[in-house]
């Protein structure tokens, strides 16, 4: 089974193989703003060590990461970025396979629970400044980018079921699907601090769904990074991210109310273009 830890092992290995690289690093304030030819690339995959809080028909469902890595049979998230002048459009996606099997007596179950989640948005640059200390070599500065767009998500879930004894054929078996999935409009503000040449700070923060159509009744994301330029293309990242989504689906009897709360650590590379 594929784990988060071993996506962490890949970018700790590709982090290493940047620092021996040898490469002069180019000052970090330059990998977020657009080359003399007005476009920037961005290409970032990064792993989050999840635990997860779920709150659904009056139920409460608490998942350490150690829980969820347990579940995951494969996992994969990437950030892109693309820069023109001061435009900046972002695509963060993640997709999870999840599944479990257990058997209570003569009932035997297989879940499979297949997970997407892409955010696209549209920012814009709205400040920046760079102050920089020829003699020292010392930059500090900071930028600010607003953004709007939409965050999908979709949730498909498999359950195989059966009803019989070990070696025997099922006296009853069967399949449960179900498929969820919504839009939620997005705005934010992001923030970066500029330490040194080499040493960056970041701030994400975004709020929506606003119960627009489908879209859930609330939705925010945070994430507070430190970046840190390892060679001329790579730069690693370590940090924090929470975020939630509080919806309603079904009406009447069949109305279910769902928080779902996700946070914990990450770590991921940029490779700058």
């Amino acid at each position: 089974m594929i784990k988060q830890s071993v996506v962490v092992v890949g970018i700790l290995t590709l982090l290493l193989v940047g620092v021996a690289s040898g490469q002069e690093p180019q000052s970090i304030e330059r990998d977020y703003e657009a080359k003399e030819n007005n476009w920037r690339f961005l290409i970032s995959p990064y792993a989050l060590l999840a635990s997860q809080a779920t709150d659904v028909g009056g139920e409460q469902i608490r998942q350490s990461f150690n829980d969820l890595s347990s579940m995951t049979n494969f996992g994969f998230q990437l950030n892109a970025q693309v820069m023109y002048k001061k435009w900046i459009l972002t695509a963060d996606g993640t997709y999870a396979n999840l599944g479990s099997k257990s058997e209570e007596g003569l009932l035997q179950l297989d879940l499979d629970i297949k997970q997407y989640m892409l955010d696209l948005r549209l920012g814009y640059l709205v400040l920046t400044r760079i102050d920089e200390e020829n003699s020292s070599g010392v930059v500090r500065g900071w930028a600010m980018e607003v953004n709007a767009g939409a965050k999908y998500w979709r949730n498909d879930v498999t359950l195989d079921y059966s009803l019989g004894l070990d070696g025997s054929p099922p006296l009853v078996e069967d399949r449960f699907l179900t498929e969820q999935s919504w839009w939620d409009p997005m705005i934010g503000v992001k923030a970066r601090i500029i330490l040194s040449r080499s040493v960056l700070l970041g701030l994400n923060l975004s709020g929506g769904g606003f119960g627009v159509g489908n879209a859930s009744d609330s939705s925010w994301d945070f994430a507070y990074t430190n970046s840190f330029k390892v060679s001329k293309l790579i730069t690693v990242t370590a940090g924090f991210r929470s975020f939630m989504y509080k919806r309603v689906d079904g009406e009447g009897e069949s109305e279910v109310a769902t928080k779902v709360h996700v946070l914990g650590p990450l770590l991921g590379l940029s490779f700058i273009f």
